[in-house]
This record gives structure tokens, C-alpha cells and sequence, in this order.
């Protein structure tokens, strides 16, 4: 018989910058499969740490990348009890974003989500599943899932896809599908593609951010 518990979980995330009255723009930061909220966040270390702040959240899943030994890596979820690890994550989220940005006077920051690859889900189970504002959604070589890409929220929150015109794990295939899938739940979001793999290229991700 397959029972379940609610217990309390101790996690980490990691932040870059500092947020005081000086900051301009808040970033959630998502990463992909495999990887680590600590490096991850080192691709946004060209930002003027004034003025930007970037919180990097961390897969709740975490194994070795090879065998049983060696480099770790994260994930946010798998087909195993699937409903539950959403709703697992899209709490730890919002518990991140409600303890950072507690006593900020939100009317005088952006807040905004990057998120990359698997994160792309992640982040767009999130955002449909909560309250929170977000004024700008940058969804890097991923998906909105199907699952939510009908909520309401993407009809309004301005959002940007990047995908590599070299990226290995998403086929041509897959991107007309997507395009078409936008269409017949009539978003427009902007669309870049760049020369590139499966990666976020930083000369790309300066631009799309200053």
C-alpha cells in the first residue's frame, strides 16, 4: 500500500549581488538538468551587483552524474510521482521568494525568472501555480510544458524564448512543434535564436538583460 508524509526539508539556494534600495531588478535564476544552483548562478556574475540581484534556487533532486561517485548534479523532477514533486517545488519557490524579498517595496524592483532547459518547465508550473508577480518570464532552450501553457498568466507576462540554432537536444522537429503550439494558444512571445549549442551564451544573455 503506497502511503505518503509531510515532513520539513533543509535545502540551500544560492545568491549573487546584494539587495538593498539601490537594486533595479531581481532575477530568479532556474537551472537545467544535471546541474548546480552554485555554478549556475556564476553565469550572471558580469552584473553590476548593485543594481541586480540573482537568486538561484536548487533542484530538490540530487545524484551523481556517473555512477556512484564523483560530480553531483540536480534536478527538479522526474515521472515518479510526478504531481507531488511539482507541488514540492513549486512551494520551496515560493518559500525562497517570500523570505528574500520580505520588507523590499516591490513597486520600485523588476522581478524576473531565467530559467534554463528542464528549469524551463519548472519555471512555468511555477509561475501558473502561484500568486506571486513576475514581470518578466526569459525561458532559455525549453518549453512552456502543455499542461499550463493554457493559464491565463502567459497570455499577459512578457516572455522570451532563446534557443540555439546548433542545440543538440532540441530537434527541428521539436521547436515546429512548439512554434505551433504557441500559435493555437495564440501567444506572441519574442523568439531569439542565436549561433550556438545547448548553452547560455553570455554575450547573448548581456543583451538580453542590460
Amino acid at each position: 500500500m503506497e502511503k505518503s508524509i509531510v515532513i520539513q526539508l533543509h535545502t540551500k539556494y544560492h545568491t549573487l549581488g546584494e539587495l538593498s534600495e539601490q537594486t533595479e531588478q531581481i532575477w530568479f535564476a532556474l537551472h537545467g538538468y544535471g546541474q548546480l544552483a552554485e555554478f549556475f548562478a556564476r553565469k550572471f556574475d558580469f552584473l553590476d551587483k548593485r543594481k541586480y540581484y540573482v537568486i538561484a534556487p536548487q533542484g530538490l533532486n540530487k545524484f551523481y552524474l556517473k555512477e556512484f561517485s564523483g560530480r553531483v548534479g540536480a534536478n527538479w523532477m522526474t515521472k515518479e510521482d510526478r504531481l507531488n514533486e511539482i507541488a514540492n517545488y513549486v512551494n520551496y519557490l515560493n518559500s525562497i521568494y517570500k523570505k528574500e524579498l520580505e520588507g523590499i517595496d516591490l513597486q520600485k524592483v523588476k522581478i524576473n525568472v531565467l530559467a534554463f532547459s528542464q528549469g524551463c518547465s519548472t519555471a512555468s508550473r511555477w509561475i501558473a501555480n502561484t500568486d506571486l508577480r513576475f514581470d518578466e518570464l526569459l525561458l532559455w532552450a525549453g518549453e512552456i510544458p502543455q499542461d499550463v501553457i493554457g493559464q491565463p498568466i502567459f497570455k499577459t507576462i512578457p516572455t522570451t524564448f532563446v534557443m540555439g540554432t546548433q542545440d543538440e537536444l532540441l530537434s527541428a522537429a521539436f521547436v515546429e512543434a512548439f512554434l505551433e503550439r504557441l500559435k493555437l494558444f495564440q501567444l506572441h512571445p519574442k523568439i531569439i535564436r542565436f549561433e550556438g549549442k545547448h548553452e547560455i551564451d553570455k554575450d547573448v544573455l548581456k543583451a538580453l538583460i542590460y
